[in-house]
């Protein structure tokens, strides 16, 4: 099914038609990986424990420079590999990739804004691609965990589950955790870029993502209880 999400995000023109010249399809160019996100190249278990949403891969020239692929030393992912190993998930360094890692990176926006690498995001496109790329990856993974990663990973959540009761701001719902009817937890943290770490602490992310293990853990726990 992954492949058919693949096909639909390389097809999309949403965004692109609306906005020419400000956002592009990475299907444009010849490179352009078969995937659904480009960040899940890192981690894109098919069956994963987590799902996270962070904000974009990068601009277009980024994406051109490293032909659809990340830069080795990156400072969000490398952040997110530490942070990950305080929720007790320790995984590969980025960009080679870890299969085995039970995670699966995405997207608010699955598509490449022109400009600089902190070029500005359009809410409406986020929207956009929350309901048509987002959500039916979400309905395909069934992730024990969802993490909304920042101010547009935590709008695409939010807009994709509709959440309308938790907080629109990512300073106001960094930290906290809802349960869905499904009993899917969704989690909200600040994104772990340098900017990122600047409206919310290391310290204050460290404690998000140990939160985000120990429920993990009872979860699993609770799975191998009933399985027993």
């Amino acid at each position: 099914m992954l492949h058919v999400l693949t096909q639909k995000r390389q097809a999309c023109r949403i965004c692109c038609d609306s906005n020419p010249g400000l956002i592009k399809n990475g299907s444009e160019f010849d490179f352009d990986p078969r995937v659904i996100s480009y960040w899940s190249q890192w981690m894109g278990n098919a069956e994963p424990k987590i799902l996270i949403v962070g904000q974009n891969f990068g601009s277009i020239e980024y994406f051109t420079r490293f032909r659809g692929k990340d830069e080795t030393n990156n400072t969000t992912n490398n952040n997110l590999r530490k942070l990950l190993g305080e929720a007790g998930l320790h995984v590969g360094p980025a960009p080679l990739p870890d299969p085995k890692a039970p995670v699966f990176l995405t997207n608010a926006i699955l598509c490449l804004q022109a400009g600089q690498m902190n070029a500005p995001i359009k809410d409406r496109w986020v929207r956009s691609c929350s309901g048509t790329h987002l959500l039916p990856l979400i309905n395909e993974l069934k992730p024990q965990v969802i993490v909304g990663m920042g101010k547009h990973g935590w709008l695409a959540v939010r807009s994709a589950l509709k959440m309308q009761d938790a907080p629109s701001g990512i300073k106001e719902a960094a930290g906290q955790m809802w349960v869905l009817p499904s009993q899917v937890c969704i989690f909200a943290v600040g994104h772990c870029s340098g900017l990122g770490l600047v409206n919310r602490s290391w310290a204050s992310q460290v404690l998000d993502w140990r939160k985000i293990g120990e429920t993990l853990s009872s979860l699993n726990g609770n799975a191998s209880e009933t399985a027993n």
